[in-house]
């Protein structure tokens, strides 16, 4: 529960008035007020396509999930436990999974949900045709799967696949429509239908996403109020400055804001018409992605003396006003399978730095103070979309840590279209950004060879990493059916990457979320570390 509850009212005729209404998920008060509209102020992260099999932004589950259900749920604790599938059982070789699913159910578009309906949304993720950046990596040992009767669906995989049921925990790998993506599925993007506790109603683009209430919402996850969401409808708006977003809060423009800046973290702590709360996202953590795939850092000892030539500490510092947990690797604490022990491994040493340049054979310097080697600079292009004003920040920063050392960062501001389309493509040097999951798999989405984007398939390895060792490891950890071994596994995988140094790892990036008190009921989605709204009613400061 995020914001401050009025206390629970004491006579048992009220209480059960008031019990009619539904409860808030975690132990508040009772829910008093139906009806009303929400406005969530967002940065300007906004997704090119509202189908979830397709998206890859960071503000996705907080877009998506009003809209979308699960198979599976994840608590607080990180238990996994029902939500569209009612049950599950395993085979003994962890190559086949059966799901029982949830009766009644029903999608926006009046479609009923059942076993055909799940198997054409997993066809649906790893179809080509869909161009999924992440959901068909996450489920890329889906073989086939079989109908056994309505409510009953028999997968298949090629190899073990330990993060399965993760994986489908989260808002990428949403149930949308069977009808639609049967009759129309060319309109996902822009009309999206689930089963979700809000309908998708409008989207104007570069401004605003409205919802309304699904009024035969009864399918709630577990630890959720039973029946339609409490506000009869909900707003996204997309306000790229900082100071915007915050000041729409204060002038009661907008109710609650996501990504709070960081400056403004204290203040809102401080005033009592506002509540605070946060969450540190599991996965990746936000990052310096380095290209491996060319000059200058194909070279080892390039990456490792960049990343030891940048104070991580001072930059975090300064970019956050203390409100960001320095990364201690490549997974977050808060991921599953996290590597306990690694912590300091990453160190600041420029002194160490020079000496690495210099036994990569940049020995010389420019009048600039660069290094140079057979009369080339020692230069890197790095991109910068400009979405988030702390990620330029951060490139500024770095540039500056990187020339003392005699290293040249050449900043190229690009739309987000155009970073993403350069980096799938390898056109980079540097790019920053994080990578937000329920599991330690991240690291093989992340830097597995196999993942590194192809003429037929696009993936998310944007380094370009290629280790055999590497890949051999996370390949066993992801098919390991024994907790222990896959964490021995992705320990040793997480100490590999440290020393290939393919990224530069910051910090452990949280939601910051701050909202006006008279806001109740805001809850998280524990698989991304996202604010969401089913349970959120408007009552009384």
């Amino acid at each position: 529960m995020l914001p401050r509850l009025k206390p629970l009212l004491a006579t048992a005729l009220i209480a059960s008035l008031l019990a009619a209404c539904g409860s808030s998920p975690e132990g508040g008060a009772p829910a008093t007020k139906y009806g009303g509209r929400l406005v969530l102020g967002e940065n300007s992260d906004e997704p090119a396509c509202l189908d979830p099999h397709q998206l890859s932004t960071t503000n996705t589950t907080v877009v998506d999930r009003p809209i979308f259900d699960s198979l599976l749920y994840q608590d607080k604790d990180g238990a996994l436990k029902p939500w569209l599938a009612e049950s599950w059982d395993i085979s003994d070789d962890g190559l086949t999974y059966t799901f029982k699913l949830r009766q009644g159910v029903k999608f926006h578009d009046g479609s009923i949900w059942n076993a055909e309906g799940l198997k054409a949304n997993l066809e649906h993720m790893r179809d080509p045709a869909t161009k999924s950046p992440l959901a068909a990596a996450y489920i890329a040992p889906y073989k086939d799967s079989e109908v056994v009767d309505e409510h009953t669906l028999k997968v298949r995989l090629s190899s073990p696949y330990s993060a399965f049921l993760n994986v489908l925990a989260q808002s990428y790998l949403a149930m949308i429509s069977p009808k639609q993506l049967k009759e129309n599925p060319g309109s996902t993007c822009e009309h999206p239908i689930g089963s979700g506790p809000f309908v998708f109603e409008k989207w104007t683009k570069g401004q605003s996403i409205t919802y309304r209430k699904n009024p035969d919402y009864a399918w709630a996850p577990p630890g959720q109020h039973a029946g339609a969401a409490y506000l009869d409808g909900l707003e996204i708006r997309f306000l790229a400055e900082d100071a915007t977003r915050y000041n729409a809060l204060l002038s009661g423009e907008v109710n609650v804001i996501d990504n709070t800046p960081p400056s403004n973290v204290e203040d809102v702590k401080a005033n009592p018409d506002l509540t605070f709360s946060t969450i540190d996202r599991p996965g990746h953590p936000f990052s310096i992605w380095l290209n491996t795939g060319r000059a200058p850092f194909q070279d080892q000892k390039v990456r490792q003396a960049l990343t030891l030539a940048v104070d991580r500490q001072a930059i975090v510092n300064s970019v956050s006003f203390g409100q960001w947990k320095l990364a201690t690797g490549f997974v977050t604490p808060s991921t599953p399978d996290y590597a306990v022990g690694l912590e300091g491994k990453i160190a600041y040493d420029p002194a160490k730095a020079g000496q690495l340049l210099d036994e990569a054979g940049w020995t010389a310097k420019d009048k600039d103070g660069i290094r140079t080697k057979d009369g080339k600079r020692l230069t890197a292009v790095a991109l910068d979309s400009g979405v988030n004003p702390q990620n330029t920040q951060i490139l500024v920063q770095a540039q500056a840590a990187a020339a003392k050392a005699g290293i040249e960062i050449k900043i190229e501001s690009v739309t987000p279209q155009v970073s993403s389309d350069r980096s799938a493509r390898g056109d980079f040097d540097l790019s920053v950004g994080i990578w937000t999951t329920n599991t330690a798999d991240v690291l093989w989405i992340q830097y597995s060879a196999e993942n590194i984007t192809t003429d037929k398939r696009r993936g998310q390895n944007t380094t370009r990493l290629s280790d055999d060792q590497l890949d051999k490891l996370l390949e066993q950890a992801r098919a390991s059916t024994d907790d222990t071994e896959r964490a021995g596994l992705y320990t040793q995988a997480q100490a590999r990457l440290i020393d290939l140094a393919p990224a530069i790892p910051l910090y452990n990036r949280p939601s910051l979320v701050s909202a006006q008190n008279k806001v109740q009921g805001l809850t998280w989605d524990h698989a991304y570390g996202a604010v969401t709204f089913h349970d959120t009613w408007v009552g009384t400061p």
